[in-house]
């Protein structure tokens, strides 16, 4: 066989073989997933930053939604304001009201967190060296996790929120450091799984994926590039076994389980949402939308799903006149939630 010949038969191969991966990612019929676990992140400085009343917040989502699975994070920069001055009564209150309910918490820590500014470090922590930041990023995981690793409430560690991702005021990713986290949490408390997150469409999962007990996603369905400016994008081609079918691919090379810890429910916006027009909103993120979003997470075959925009949902009701979005979630959670 000739070189040239060779060449041709080997990239006849490789165009096989990406056919068959393409097929295998895109090709099927999504049927509704059974015994399905759905779950929702609460931000109580979200909450409070859309004039929210938190604690109200957080009780419509238990009692009026019914959500009994919660994603709550260990803000350090709320709970150590002042370095060895904490104060937990803020968390301690929203664990005991998941608890409280029979409900079980994702409880998050680290130095990055979900929502902007999506890293929580305190002031006095911005100012040391990196190695010393590491040490005092560990002494507060630490504190966090003994203090609540004997609440029945807690079903698991996330540590950091999408490291993989060098967005908002953070510093530089360091998957050694993260690695270093993980083991460490999971010295403290050998009992839990230890998760960490990472994006559904724009990551191969392997950095995060190959060392904790679960790797959470996130998924969104419409997007803006700030550089397109107010142009919707939209993952219309994106089909709800991909993620599943990409996860098997990839337990071979090491990542063990998959679930979803951010499933899009409130608008996409390149600017805070209280700042942007509500007919901008709602070109992203209708009652319609919202209802797509419920029907794709039931097809997506993974046993565990994670919402977010419980606050948006009842800032939309409370303080702009759109009770449609709260009431969607009830019509979802009374008939599905497991």
């Amino acid at each position: 066989m000739t070189l040239t010949a060779l060449l041709k038969f080997m990239l006849a191969l490789l165009g096989l073989f990406a056919a068959f991966i393409l097929a295998f990612l895109f090709v099927g019929w999504p049927t509704k997933t059974k015994n399905v676990t759905y779950g929702m992140t609460f931000s109580r400085p979200y909450a409070e930053e859309l004039g929210l009343d938190p604690d109200a917040t957080l009780a419509t989502a238990l009692d009026d939604v019914g959500i009994r699975r919660f994603r709550l994070a260990a803000y350090w920069k709320l709970l150590e304001p002042n370095k060895g001055g904490w104060d937990f009564r803020d968390l301690d209150n929203d664990i005991r009201a998941v608890g409280s309910r029979g409900g079980k918490v994702v409880l998050a820590v680290g130095e990055k967190l979900p929502r902007w500014p999506e890293c929580w470090g305190p002031d006095w922590w911005k100012k040391m060296p990196r190695e010393e930041q590491r040490q005092n990023t560990l002494r507060y995981i630490e504190t966090v996790v003994t203090r609540y690793r004997d609440n029945p409430a807690i079903l698991a560690w996330q540590v950091e929120n999408e490291p993989h991702f060098s967005y908002g005021d953070c510093p530089a990713p360091d998957y050694l450091f993260i690695r270093r986290e993980t083991e460490f949490v999971r010295g403290l408390d050998p009992t839990r799984p230890v998760y960490t997150t990472d994006s559904g469409e724009l990551s191969l999962w392997m950095t995060l994926g190959v060392f904790v007990d679960r790797l959470g996603i996130s998924v969104y369905r419409v997007v803006r590039n700030p550089v397109l400016g107010n142009i919707n994008f939209r993952y219309w081609f994106v089909p709800p076994y991909l993620y599943m079918r990409k996860a098997m691919l990839l337990r071979p090379l090491g990542v063990k389980d998959l679930y979803v810890s951010e499933f899009q429910m409130e608008p996409w916006s390149n600017k805070a949402l209280q700042d942007t027009p509500i007919k901008d909103q709602l070109t992203s993120m209708d009652a319609t939308q919202m209802r797509k979003n419920f029907s794709f997470a039931e097809r997506m075959g993974l046993d565990a799903v994670d919402f977010w925009g419980i606050e948006w949902w009842v800032w939309m009701k409370e303080k702009q006149g759109h009770p449609e979005f709260i009431e969607a979630a009830k019509e979802f959670w009374k008939s599905r939630i497991k």
